[in-house]
């Protein structure tokens, strides 16, 4: 598509970039993906051409999660034209504003709203022009359906089009450009279709692991056999004769075959003898928890009150427990893949990454090269959850690329992408809490160890308790283990739900209280008890003490801003868990799409009925023993149950996210219920391995 620099009519609306997604200059995604910061300070955010249509631009990524569609509603809303007048462009470095990267549910938050803005002044200006048009003041003209029309003459009315025809007007976002009210929603807070639904269903969306340019090899990397291998030599003869093959790379600790195809590629590099020197490494599944605990490092307090030792002492009963969790993979649909192509000293690199601007700049210092002479594309995106804001095949496939003097694409297997992206990362949490008969908190004590010792702050998301208790310490540390950590949707949310979650079911059976019953008493937050009561009340729930051997489970959580409650009903034969139902009930303030919500919520109930049921990444001398899903259980279809999702609609408050909540209760509530069926209370995920 034609640059916006290069648009020659119609009227462009300009902003800073950094209001989509701000550079992160400390916390966790400073130390993660490495502090890119933008070498740009103004872009434009969105035309309206001389043909009336709209082309908004973000530098967001679609990953599946609708956000294409998303922006589109929000932009026609404030711009009165239809959605299917708005194309939004996304994730190409060469055209879109420079954005951090497409993680912690913030695209609505925090780019649709700038996107608002900026349809808000755009509408604003062709009021004005229209003003100028019929020479009447704008206060006596109305934006609806593309057009800018006279409130008391109907019949006096131009097109977008008609108005910007032969003119080029540019203007800058104003932050105090007049949103549209929740009560003048056109299009936003009703459902609309996917814009992209059609092309993804027929197969006419493009992915990274379906592009392909004129000239391109074929690349298959020799991987280690093992964590921390180091190439020692390689004997490429008998790969180089072989009928396609192209030619052997080895430069530095990159090693791979070049060939005319993905399957003469990876026949070749079969037949390549290669020689490893690997570390010794003999942990594996079982001793986990033992080398949590003995390289507890970084500890973090991350809610502390009161007095520990008084609240103890004040209590009628204690409670102590420990929580397991293993390591499981992000498991995205499509396996990574990448594309470079060099023209001169320029590059263009095709990447399905969560962050396409950070990529550039991993390249750039990768590659010791201006970040101005490189161009990423993130394509469709098949999935990442997280696990593909780092994505080394870009960097594999540009150095190639160079070498070998034409574009190389890089393309991962399934055990390629669960071996070398990274894990949501192992677990250990003690909970002590200290209760008056009736259940009434009085102490509370938890202390996490997360094998993301160079990713500490993962484990410190939603480490803090919402219950009301006067004395608490929450500690968080990060500690060594066997496998990389990396990002996971709610990073380390869903882990700290889970030992909470588990421990308040485990205080309300021990003072025979209705665990729905049982967390009203103690939330104060207003919105917390708002979805939990709307989750109960959608679900049937039967009051009563656990167990009730009705096989019903609850939690609650809030993960980026927004609030989710989750009720679970289950049943077990022999030790198949069959979840027959969940009712979610969700809290993202002021809603964009219902129907993106409702897909989200979906999405996060059947992700988090996998870590809850199935999943557990096995590692042994620095090997993933099932990085294939023949080994790896994931839900399947016929795991699916019913899903019924509660939209608790806050128009007062700005939109949060949807992508990260409705996932963090689901593990607890499906233990919950497996203890309110069974009188077993499992505190180790996944939860089938412990039946």
């Amino acid at each position: 598509m034609t640059a916006p620099s290069e648009v020659q009519q119609g009227l462009i609306i300009t902003g800073e970039v950094t209001a989509g997604m701000p550079a992160a200059r400390t916390g966790y995604a400073a130390t993660a993906y490495g502090g890119a910061q933008p070498n740009v300070t103004e872009a434009t955010w969105l035309i309206v051409g001389v043909d009336g249509r709209v082309t908004a631009f973000a530098g967001k990524v679609e990953l599946g999660q609708g956000i294409r569609t998303g922006l589109a509603v929000e932009v026609a809303d404030e711009l009165r034209v239809t959605l299917g007048d708005v194309e939004v462009v996304l994730g190409d470095t060469a055209t879109v504003p420079w954005d951090a990267g497409t993680f912690g549910s913030q695209s609505t938050a925090r780019t649709g709203l700038q996107l608002r803005r900026a349809a808000a002044t755009a509408r604003q200006a062709l009021l004005e022009l229209g003003a100028d048009h019929f020479d009447l003041p704008v206060d006596q003209l109305v934006a609806a359906d593309g057009h800018i029309t006279a409130k008391d003459e109907p019949a006096r009315t131009a097109s977008y089009a008609d108005l910007l025809a032969g003119k080029r007007l540019e203007r800058r976002v104003d932050r105090q450009a007049p949103l549209t009210p929740a009560t003048g929603f056109t299009v936003m807070g009703r459902h609309a279709a996917r814009v992209d639904a059609v092309a993804r269903v027929t197969g006419k969306a493009v992915y990274s692991q379906d592009v392909s340019v004129p000239g391109m090899l074929f690349a298959k990397v020799l991987r280690p056999p093992s964590y921390g291998a180091e190439l020692v030599s390689l004997n490429a003869a008998a790969a180089e004769t072989w009928p396609g093959v192209v030619g052997v790379i080895h430069e530095g600790r990159l090693a791979a075959v070049l060939a005319e195809s993905d399957e003469a590629a990876e026949m070749g590099a079969r037949l390549v003898r290669a020689t490893w020197n690997e570390v010794p490494n003999s942990s594996g599944r079982w001793e986990i928890a033992q080398l949590l605990q003995e390289t507890d490092v970084e500890s973090v307090t991350t809610q502390e009150a009161g007095s520990l030792e008084d609240g103890f002492k004040s209590a009628a009963h204690t409670l102590e427990s420990i929580y397991l969790i293993p390591y499981i993979s992000n498991a995205p649909m499509e396996p990574r893949a990448a594309v470079a192509a060099w023209s001169g000293d320029r590059l263009t690199v095709w990447a399905g990454s969560q962050r396409p601007f950070g990529v550039r700049d991993d390249l750039a210092r990768a590659l010791n090269i201006d970040e101005a002479n490189i161009r990423v594309i993130s394509p469709e995106v098949g999935g990442g959850f997280g696990g593909k804001s780092i994505y080394p095949a870009a960097i594999e496939a540009a150095r190639l690329a160079k070498v070998a003097g034409k574009p190389v694409r890089v393309a991962y297997t399934r055990a390629e992408e669960t071996t070398w992206a990274t894990f949501r990362p192992a677990a250990i949490i003690q909970v002590k809490s200290g209760f008056k008969a009736d259940g009434t908190l009085v102490a509370w004590q938890s202390h996490a160890l997360h094998a993301a010792k160079d990713r500490a702050m993962i484990g410190r998301r939603g480490s803090e308790t919402p219950y009301a208790v006067e004395n608490i310490e929450v500690t968080v540390a990060a500690a060594k283990g066997p496998a990389p950590a990396g990002s996971f949707r709610s990073l380390g949310g869903a882990v700290n739900h889970f030992a909470r979650e588990v421990h308040m079911d485990e205080i309300a059976a021990a003072v025979g209280a209705d665990p729905v019953e049982y967390r009203l008493r103690q939330l104060p937050d207003a919105r917390y008890r708002r979805v939990l009561e709307a989750a109960a009340d959608r679900f049937g729930w039967v009051a009563g003490g656990t167990p009730s051997g009705k096989g019903q489970g609850v939690a609650i959580g809030l993960d980026v801003g927004s609030y989710a409650a989750i009720c679970v009903g289950l049943d077990i034969q022999g030790t198949e868990v069959t979840v027959k139902k969940v009712t979610a009930a969700v809290d993202c303030g002021q809603i964009v799409n219902p129907d993106g919500v409702v897909n989200q919520i979906e999405g996060s109930v059947v992700m988090g009925l996998g870590s809850a049921l199935y999943e557990a990444i096995e590692v042994e001398g620095g090997r993933v023993l099932n990085a294939n899903w023949s080994r790896y259980r994931l839900p399947r279809m016929t795991n699916v149950p019913q899903i019924e999702s509660v939209l608790v609609d806050n128009p007062e408050i700005p939109s949060t996210g949807a992508g990260e909540p409705a996932f963090v209760p689901v593990a607890p509530a499906c233990s919950n219920a497996v203890f309110d069926l069974t009188k077993r209370r499992i505190r180790e995920l996944p939860l089938q391995r412990q039946l």
